[in-house]
């Protein structure tokens, strides 16, 4: 197999990094002079070769991807809206007719970058680590950035063994762009160790929240680290990976995942989420006193914080905002809205399920007493959001007829009856201290809560894990301060509360696409008909209809995605994922 590396020039990746200058020597003429040696044996040089690998590590976060809704729509918690751009992957998957061939046909292919971006990003860590050693940087400095550049590497890897299984593990080799590269796809369990390795070689030569020095802040660190072990170790105990594969032939089993289930694994899973607990470096944005849950929301706005063991950084724009908020807000409303069914599955403020005749849930009064992450990470009907015009919070309308946001009275409805509120700036400004919140201390909770559940049942400590969580999220603490858990509920039902849980706290976080993937249950959530509110006011009466949006379609077979096409052709050892 030929892997699809891009091979370019020196000159190209430092332009891109943006983060290095020395006399103007990015200037054309100087740029064209730059090769491994040149590069290699100026300091800042080197550092920016190194500052250029952490620009893809939030790719599917990225704006340029938001096009036709992104990885949100391939889930069950968003539906593309005014989308008249080419078929992408992700349109193409939403609607059950996405083919291994089908990836390299667009620019904007979803499952082609999961496979192109990180194995770029591979040979870039590579070329590094190969000429690092001859630059004029301090011994103590190689060793800090040779520890990054394995943690993004490792970071990369994931990326691939998420979404494809096994890859070839290709460790320090540095192949060149003439390299007939002819290797199998190694083993589902040997990409698991080698990322959990790299982590903990890693992390013991980074420095951790506190040690770093603040202007390297957005660099690995040893958290970033121990947040990338404990989701591998998660990912790999979960049904799909840990035994129950959808994969028929003996070879592809354990390449596609774990042969055999082994309850340890959650065990492992468990210690590394609990083993950054115990660090006691990391916390909760806490603040239910601006308002019920402003903790929860102002956490995505503020790039430096301990909430986040890993970020990606971006310069301040409104990327989000121009692409996500209705068009009264200066948005463009033409990537993607939340789904109906993501609305229903936050619960109320007393931290009890809709569906919970105890909850006190009103459907003729859908969003009233709901629990506070919801109005912290979505526009509703009669939500106020700031308007320039006004200077000042006033209501979005999303009722039939209401202009410009609510639907056309007639015609379609495009859009599903809500907008995203979570990382948007409220306050009208044109720049936001924002990041990629690529790894969170509230995934960690999560990871703990949901692995220790699978080991050892709902125990004490998984209660007060989620109690962490639902208590900065602004629910009540209850007559018995268990915000709305129920005593006394089975493994299985306790499950089915984490499995929520991580959906309403982690939506729009690049998770719930995966996890219904690695907990064997996209055939349920993702197989079905996408729904919206459809909002009639009659007078001062409003009236309330759940109507059909969009169909979608899964398949077992995109539980794991097809490698490119073009990529099978290059290798008679290569073997495709099941079902492609």
């Amino acid at each position: 197999m030929k892997i699809k590396f891009i091979h370019l020039v020196m000159a190209v990746f430092l332009l891109m990094a943006g983060a290095c200058k020395k006399g103007g020597f990015l200037d054309a003429k100087l740029a064209s002079d730059l090769n491994e040696t040149t590069t290699f044996t100026d300091s800042v040089r080197t550092i920016a070769f190194l500052t250029r690998l952490y620009t893809n590590v939030g790719f599917n976060f990225d704006a340029n991807r938001w096009e036709g809704g992104g990885h949100p729509v391939l889930a069950d918690e968003a539906i593309p809206v005014r989308y008249t751009g080419p078929q992408n992957d992700a349109i193409l998957m939403a609607s059950g007719a996405l083919s291994a061939s089908s990836t390299n046909v667009t620019k904007q292919a979803e499952v082609l970058n999961n496979w192109k971006l990180p194995w770029e990003n591979i040979r870039r860590a590579n070329v590094f680590l190969s000429n690092i050693d001859r630059s004029p940087l301090s011994a103590g400095l190689k060793k800090k950035l040779k520890a990054e550049t394995r943690f993004l590497r490792a970071w990369y890897y994931f990326q691939l063994v998420k979404v494809y299984g096994g890859v070839p593990l290709i460790g320090d080799v540095n192949y060149g762009i003439a390299d007939n590269i002819d290797l199998p796809r190694s083993s589902y369990s040997d990409c698991v160790d080698y990322i959990v390795n790299e982590c903990n070689a890693a992390a013991a030569d980074l420095p951790d929240f506190d040690t770093q020095l603040q202007q390297d802040y957005g660099r690995a660190t040893k958290g970033a680290c121990m947040g990338l072990k404990s989701r591998m170790l998660l990912y790999a105990a979960s049904p799909l990976f840990n035994g129950e594969g959808i994969a028929a032939d003996a070879a592809l089993k354990s390449i596609t995942g774990y042969a055999n289930a082994d309850l340890e694994r959650w065990n492992k899973a468990a210690q590394a989420a609990k083993d950054i607990i115990n660090s006691g470096t990391y916390s909760l944005r806490e603040d239910n006193v601006t308002r019920r849950g402003y903790g929860f929301y102002s956490v995505f706005l503020n790039r430096y914080n301990r909430e986040y063991l890993f970020g990606g950084m971006k310069a301040p724009n409104r990327e989000y905002e121009n692409n996500l908020l209705p068009t009264s807000r200066t948005g463009s409303g033409r990537s993607s809205a939340p789904t109906q069914q993501l609305v229903d599955a936050f619960g109320m403020e007393n931290g009890l399920p809709i569906t919970d005749p105890a909850s006190g849930y009103n459907p003729n009064d859908p969003y009233l007493k709901r629990d506070p992450r919801f109005g912290n990470s979505i526009i509703y009907n009669g939500s106020t959001f700031f308007l320039t015009s006004s200077n000042a919070m006033v209501a979005v309308n999303t009722f039939v007829g209401a202009s410009p946001d609510g639907p056309a009275a007639t015609g379609p409805i495009a859009i599903p009856g809500y907008y995203w509120r979570k990382m948007m700036v409220e306050d009208g400004g044109g720049n936001t201290d924002r990041c990629y919140p690529l790894i969170r201390y509230a995934e960690i909770l999560l990871n703990y809560a949901e692995a220790l559940n699978e080991y050892q049942g709902p125990t004490t400590e998984v209660y007060s894990t989620l109690i962490q969580i639902r208590k900065r999220a602004g629910i009540l603490p209850g007559l018995d301060d268990n915000y709305g858990l129920k005593s006394g509920i089975s493994k299985a039902d306790m499950r089915l509360v984490i499995q929520n849980e991580r959906r309403v706290e982690l939506a729009l976080e690049e998770h719930r696409l995966w996890d219904v993937r690695r907990w064997k249950i996209a055939e349920v959530t993702n197989n079905v008909m996408l729904k919206g509110m459809k909002i009639t006011k009659t007078g001062n009466k409003l009236t309330y209809e759940v109507i059909d949006i969009k169909p979608h379609f899964f398949r077992p077979a995109f539980y794991l995605f097809p490698i490119p096409e073009s990529e099978m052709a290059k290798s008679p050892k290569f073997v495709q994922n099941p079902g492609w």
